[in-house]
């Protein structure tokens, strides 16, 4: 069996909370329960690279016995996913998903009815790839029932067993095929590939919220920055998102979110929806209204001054200005030196408030209705070319020469 060298030094560098794990199982031994930590965390601990995501654990205890051991350990949970098998522990900042480990009865391409198993073995073979079947218990010994340590380290991504079959079970795992051929192995297997694309229209099947928390994994990879990753990639991201994709200068946008730091994926989202007039069916579902307004947004910039700035800084959302710039800069329509002054005003830029009201138009003596409105927009033409610079008894005094 081999182990992680110096597993809690790794655990304590990576920001794995060893310590409350081995809690959890201390409060397990009364059944001789004993837990694991699986997927991510383990892939993580063996590359040793930084841990994004929370601790996936497995027990080998039933739920009524695990949920038992952890009130009398007064350990919080969630009973998040309880008729899956699954809860949520929680403990300072981490929220752990503890999961029974299980074998499937029946599936649908979308969900499995399970049942319950202490057998380790067992609940490997319902695992998607073999690198995310290796088990770690809480002194770093790894259990690696399929070889997925060798294919982790060669960058393989094996499905375990049939991949056919493996796939109808639940077509989450196409998306989760293309998004580690991005993360371990920097290409896509061209058999595997063609075999996913047969099942490409099954993936409307998968809710929003399943489909959008893989896809984002997958566009906000650092490797999209290779166009032949990317050429891979269209087919199966117009299917999920039930919508025509634009990728034309898509690599560049990403590559220059790299450089400047501001990867998101509602912006790389937004530019491959750019060519559609309306937000496409799919994101008017569940999407939130923040981010509809993103994804419709468009800020068409006719000459990039100052003045021009500063009025959409006073209409719109920072975040909004910033994609369009962003998005220009790729195109070229902006150089970097200008879009790098702008980013910084923009980045400055705090909510402002012209200085004269409605009211105070009104103690000046001007009448009420259409000539206020009127009054105001050329006051605030005025206020944007001043750099929003002008003190009360300035806008007074320019709003005075239109008196009648």
């Amino acid at each position: 069996m081999k182990k992680i060298n110096n597993f809690d030094l790794v655990c304590k560098n990576l920001g794995i909370p060893i310590v409350f794990i081995r809690k959890i199982e201390k409060s397990l031994k009364k059944f001789n329960g004993k837990i694991y930590i699986v997927g991510g965390n383990v892939r993580d601990l063996i590359l040793n690279k930084s841990i994004i995501n929370h601790p996936d654990l497995v027990v080998n205890l039933d739920l009524e016995k695990l949920l038992y051991c952890l009130e009398k350990a007064k350990i919080r949970f969630l009973k998040i996913g309880e008729k899956f098998g699954s809860i949520v522990v929680l403990h300072k900042k981490f929220k752990f998903d503890v999961t029974v480990m299980r074998k499937d009865i029946k599936t649908d391409g979308r969900w499995a009815k399970i049942k319950f198993t202490d057998n380790l073995i067992e609940d490997s073979k319902r695992r998607d790839f073999t690198f995310n079947s290796i088990y770690c218990d809480t002194d770093g010994h790894l259990v690696d029932p399929n070889n997925g340590i060798n294919d982790l380290i060669k960058g393989n991504v094996r499905f375990i067993g049939d991949p056919n079959k493996r796939i109808k079970e639940d077509y989450l795992r196409i998306l989760r095929f293309f998004r580690f051929s991005l993360e371990i192995s920097n290409s896509v297997d061209h058999k595997i590939s063609c075999l996913c694309e047969k099942y490409f229209k099954n993936l409307k099947s998968l809710s929003y919220e399943r489909r959008m928390k893989e896809t984002e994994k997958i566009l906000l990879n650092n490797n999209l920055k290779k166009k032949e990753i990317i050429l891979s990639l269209k087919n199966l991201l117009e299917f999920t998102f039930e919508s025509k994709l634009n990728f034309t200068n898509f690599t560049e946008l990403c590559i220059f979110e790299s450089l400047i730091n501001k990867k998101s994926f509602e912006r790389r989202l937004k530019f491959l929806l750019r060519n559609n007039k309306d937000i496409p069916n799919f994101f008017l579902k569940s999407s939130t209204t923040h981010f509809k307004k993103r994804l419709k947004s468009q800020i068409n910039f006719k000459n990039y001054s100052n003045r021009e700035l500063n009025m959409n800084l006073l209409k719109f959302n920072k975040i909004y200005i910033t994609d369009q710039l962003i998005i220009d800069c790729v195109k070229n329509k902006i150089s970097r030196n200008y879009f790098d002054k702008y980013l910084m005003k923009i980045t400055n830029y705090k909510t402002k408030k012209i200085p004269l009201t409605g009211e105070d138009l009104l103690k000046m003596g001007f009448k009420p209705g259409k000539t206020i409105g009127e009054i105001l927009t050329r006051l605030e033409t005025f206020w944007v070319e001043k750099d929003f610079k002008c003190s009360k008894n300035e806008c007074k005094k320019f709003v005075q020469k239109f008196l009648p």
